[in-house]
């Protein structure tokens, strides 16, 4: 009562200060748990570029070491490279030549004639690989496995000289080199703007790029100019690092831990088959019959004693001898074997792996494909509790990344190496442009714009797919264009393939395969499955 009368009346003695509880409640980030589990786990922050900088040539190693060594990252690269690239990227020249003076139609034909030209020189080893030796579709499948090893591609652009390209019968001079990651040494001078091995000027550009090369088994040191080189990685994952580290860092120690796991399972399953049948005797081993020896000496002193155990010895030793004569064979199929009295034949099965292996090991790959970006039935192979609606959610989910990796990484690689192409073949007449190399210059960036289009999506029933694009279609939901781009095909190219065909099943009398399914018992229009025929179109109009 004292303290709540002198709080009416205004007292001003001073609050005695509450004692702080060890076990008061607070409401925070990262409050104290009782486990300490956050406590032990130490991490600081800092730039991405000194992470990048400290761990990426050990993790490079590492992931290169499995992808060598490990089928599941072998494959998973191999399914990787095939849903981001399949056969090739294919070029979809989208130029905005009205500046120009090209109409639609001239600017469509200008189009199909580059992407021709294209084609042809990109699948010339000779023409396309300074060393003659690869296309661009196989340095594009390099690039994407470089990456997922290194986090990075280089590819140098080099020019060859007329004198040079007459040597070798060759037609262009435009030439391409694909450089490994660890040719470009992480030294790091920042007193010099060198970070990683790339000098940079104030606004933090790059100027040029310091590889090691070999010359005459010596290793020195190339400046090249970095307008030479096409350096490809995906700068959202490290911001403000020029360099990449590999797709696989994150789950090294899953990996690791999976092939430990799978080693220690079928060491413990082999010694489990090697001791798998065993004999189950009630005879004495060699223990007990030093303790009969040991007995008779004992009980020297009274009458019987010594014969008793030796009579015990000679029983056991007839036995033993008995079971020499007949003995006990599993791989002979036509001999009956004998067991003597109290004898037990047991064979054993493996008890490893147990029934927690398999969940425990499909949770490590589960873990392995989610890093990687492909699905846990692609990258194990195991469709077994797969349905239709789960691999189709599974493919759409997994879907983007397959397409942002094509367009931050293969697609990028391969627009440098178009962009020098094209600059060549305009500068020198092999492609013709109003207002020749000048207008090029002027207006490069509306010349060179493009597409790049890779494989479809996988589904797991085309037929559902075409009938919810049919669906989609006649309720205006989509259009030919985003139906063919799925596809990765391009729906001009498509629609004048099927015009076409169209004259051409005219010309000879043939039914013609486009258009809605009508009922009916015949033709291309007719015998609709039961539940799918629709009004024909005579109808609708009467």
């Amino acid at each position: 009562m004292n303290a709540l009368t002198n709080w009416l009346r205004g007292s001003k003695q001073p609050r005695q200060a509450l004692a702080p509880s060890h076990n008061q409640i607070s409401m925070r980030y990262l409050r104290p748990d009782r486990s300490g589990l956050l406590a032990m786990r130490k991490a600081i922050t800092r730039d991405a570029r000194l992470d990048v900088l400290e761990a990426a040539e050990r993790a490079s190693a590492l992931a290169l070491d499995f992808m060598h060594n490990s089928g599941w990252i072998a494959g998973a690269a191999s399914q990787i490279i095939a849903d981001t690239i399949g056969v090739e990227l294919k070029l979809n020249a989208r130029p905005d030549l009205s500046r120009l003076g090209y109409d639609s139609k001239e600017e469509a034909a200008w189009s199909r004639l580059v992407e021709g030209e294209w084609r042809r020189w990109a699948w010339n080893p000779a023409e396309c690989d300074l060393a003659g030796k690869m296309t661009v579709p196989e340095m594009l499948d390099a690039v994407m496995r470089g990456y997922l090893v290194a986090g990075e591609a280089f590819g140098v652009l080099d020019f060859m000289s007329t004198g040079r390209r007459a040597h070798y019968g060759l037609e262009t001079g435009t030439k391409v080199s694909l450089v490994a990651s660890h040719r470009l040494p992480r030294t790091t001078r920042e007193y010099e703007g060198l970070d990683q091995g790339i000098f940079h000027d104030g606004l933090g550009r790059a100027q040029v790029y310091r590889f090691k090369a070999r010359e005459g088994g010596i290793e020195v040191d190339r400046d090249i100019a970095a307008q030479s080189v096409i350096h490809v990685m995906d700068r959202g994952d490290n911001p403000n690092s020029p360099r990449g580290i590999s797709v696989i860092a994150p789950a090294l120690k899953v990996l690791a831990q999976y092939d430990q796991l799978a080693d220690a399972t079928l060491a413990t399953a082999l010694m489990q088959t090697i001791f798998a049948a065993t004999i189950k005797s009630p005879e004495p081993s060699e223990e007990a019959f030093q303790a009969l020896r040991t007995l008779a000496d004992d009980f020297e002193g009274f009458d019987g004693a010594k014969d008793i155990a030796q009579d015990l010895i000679d029983v056991w030793g007839m036995r033993i001898d008995a079971l020499k004569e007949k003995g006990v064979s599993m791989t002979d199929h036509a001999r009956i074997n004998h067991l003597g009295p109290g004898e037990e034949f047991q064979m054993h099965t493996a008890s490893t792996p147990g029934s927690q292996y398999l969940p425990f090991s499909q949770n490590l790959q589960r873990e392995m494909a989610r890093c990687l970006g492909i699905t846990m039935e692609s990258f194990s192979m195991d469709h077994s509790n797969a349905t239709y609606s789960s691999t189709r959610m599974a493919s759409s989910s997994i879907w983007p990344i397959v397409v942002r990796r094509r367009e931050r990484i293969a697609a990028p690689f391969a627009q440098g190496v178009y962009e020098a192409w094209l600059e060549e073949a305009i500068a020198e007449g092999r492609i013709p442009l109003k207002g020749g190399y000048r207008a090029f210059l002027a207006n490069r960036q509306r010349v060179v714009w493009t597409e790049w289009r890779g494989p479809a999506m996988p589904t797991a029933d085309p037929y559902k797919d075409a009938l919810a694009n049919k669906v989609a279609l006649e309720t205006g939901a989509t259009n030919l264009q985003r139906i063919y781009a799925e596809k990765g095909l391009d729906w001009e190219e498509e629609v004048a393939q099927a015009g076409k065909e169209i004259e051409k099943l005219h010309e000879i009398g043939m039914a013609i395969p486009h258009g809605r399914s009508q009922g009916g018992n015949g033709g291309p229009l007719g015998g609709a499955a039961d539940g799918m025929r629709e009004p024909s179109r005579e109808r609708q109009d009467a």
